[in-house]
């Protein structure tokens, strides 16, 4: 992948943490990632920097999944309006 590739990728999950933090869903999830110091807009790190946060950032989600189904997540009136917002269909009874 190109540094442009990896940096959208790095924004893409950056968000979907946002997402689950300002549901107030993520405990200590990312606080590796948080503790690396590298962030999307830091466009002047290195490639390598940007890889580590997005493996950081993927541990931090697939803890979050790993800890409550996706029901569960969905039932998160936080998260299901954001949801909902997106993918109507997903929330759907």
């Amino acid at each position: 992948m190109h540094k442009e590739e990896i940096v959208l990728l790095h924004m893409t999950l950056f968000h979907i943490k946002r997402l689950f933090e300002n549901a107030g869903i993520a405990n200590g999830h990312f606080k590796s990632y948080d503790e690396l110091g590298v962030q999307p807009v830091h466009i002047h790190r290195s490639k390598t920097d940007h890889k580590k946060a997005i493996i950081l950032l993927c541990k931090g989600i697939s803890e979050v999944f790993r800890e409550r189904s996706p029901d569960e997540l969905i039932e998160n009136e936080n998260l299901r309006v954001i949801i909902e917002s997106i993918v109507p269909e997903l929330c759907e009874p």
